[in-house]
C-alpha cells in the first residue's frame, strides 16, 4: 500500500498545473513580437522572458519581408508570437503557426482600430493603453499562473501610470495653446490623432493639398513648423516649404523600430514620447 501512494504521488508531481507558462521558473519561454510599441509593452509586463522582434534595428518594417528561412527559424524557437492583426502581420502569424501549430499567438488589435495611420495606435497614449490593456489580459489567459498573473498586474500599473501622464500632458499643451498656435501642419497621416486633443490639423502628406494659400501663411509667418515623420524621405514639394518659404521641420520618431543608436543610449517608448512632447510644446507654447 505505501509502494502504491508513493508512485501516485510521483505521477501527481509531474503532471502540469497550467498552460506552457505555468512554472514560475520560466526561463526557457521565449516570445516574439513585431513592432516596437508592442515588444516595449510585453518587456515591461512579462520581465522574467527572453523577448525579441522579428524586425532588425531602424528597419522600414512596411517595406520589410521575412525569408522563409526567417519563419522556419521563429516558427521552431518561439513560445509565444504577439503580433497586430490590423497590419500585414496576420500574414507572417499564419505562416509560422502553419509551420507550428503549438505556438501560440496574441494579436494586440482586438476591439482597437484606426482612423489616418496604423501608428496612432501607439502615437496617441490613450490608445496605446487600451493596446497595453489587451496584452496584459491575453497574457494573463496564456499564463494561467497565480504569480506570474501578479506580477503582470503590479508591473501594468506602473506602464497606465506613465501613460496617464503623458495622455494628461498632451491634453495641457493642447489646452494652453493660443487659439493662432492651435493649427498644426503635418506631412504624415500617423500625426493625425492629435486632432482627437483638440489641435487644428492641416494635412500635406499629399502634394495637392500644398496650395499657394498654405505657402503663403509660411511666407508670412502664420504658420512656421510642419511636423514629419523621422528617418523617412520628405516629399520634394515639403523640402520647398522649408527651404523657401521658412517652415521648420520637425521630426516624429513614429517607433515601428529603434534605431541601433536609440538601444545603445537607453532611449525607450517614454523617453521618446516625451521628447516628442518637448518639441510640440516649444512650437506652440513659446
Amino acid at each position: 500500500m505505501k509502494k502504491l501512494l508513493y508512485i501516485l504521488l510521483l505521477v501527481f508531481m509531474t503532471i502540469p498545473l497550467g498552460g506552457c507558462f505555468e512554472n514560475t521558473n520560466t526561463k526557457g519561454t521565449k516570445i516574439t513580437t513585431t513592432v516596437y510599441p508592442i515588444e516595449y509593452i510585453v518587456n515591461n509586463l512579462y520581465t522574467k522572458q527572453e523577448i525579441t522582434s522579428i524586425y532588425p534595428n531602424g528597419i522600414d518594417t512596411n517595406n520589410y519581408k521575412l525569408t522563409n528561412k526567417q519563419i522556419d527559424e521563429i516558427s521552431k524557437s518561439t513560445n509565444l508570437f504577439i503580433y497586430n492583426g490590423l497590419t500585414e502581420e496576420k500574414e507572417i502569424a499564419r505562416k509560422i503557426t502553419n509551420k507550428n501549430k503549438k505556438i501560440q499567438i496574441i494579436d494586440v488589435s482586438y476591439g482597437l482600430k484606426y482612423t489616418n495611420s496604423i501608428e496612432e495606435l501607439w502615437l496617441s497614449p490613450s490608445n496605446y493603453l487600451m493596446l497595453c490593456n489587451t496584452i496584459k489580459n491575453d497574457l494573463i489567459e496564456i499564463t494561467n499562473n497565480k504569480y506570474l498573473t501578479n506580477e503582470i498586474n503590479e508591473n501594468y500599473k506602473k506602464i497606465e501610470e506613465d501613460l496617464s501622464i503623458l495622455d494628461a500632458n498632451l491634453k495641457a499643451i493642447a489646452d494652453n495653446t493660443e487659439a493662432s498656435k492651435k493649427t498644426l501642419v503635418i506631412a504624415d497621416n500617423a500625426f493625425g490623432f492629435l486632432q482627437d486633443y483638440g489641435f487644428n490639423i492641416i494635412n500635406i502628406s499629399d502634394k495637392n493639398n500644398i496650395t499657394n494659400s498654405i505657402k503663403e501663411k509660411f511666407k508670412n509667418g502664420t504658420y512656421n513648423t510642419i511636423y514629419v515623420r523621422a528617418n523617412s524621405p520628405v516629399m520634394d514639394e515639403v523640402k520647398d516649404l522649408a527651404d523657401n518659404y521658412k517652415a521648420k521641420l520637425i521630426e516624429v520618431e513614429t517607433m515601428n523600430t529603434l534605431t541601433e543608436e536609440e538601444r545603445n543610449n537607453k532611449e525607450n517608448y517614454i523617453t521618446i514620447m516625451n521628447k516628442f512632447l518637448t518639441d510640440l510644446s516649444n512650437n506652440t507654447l513659446n
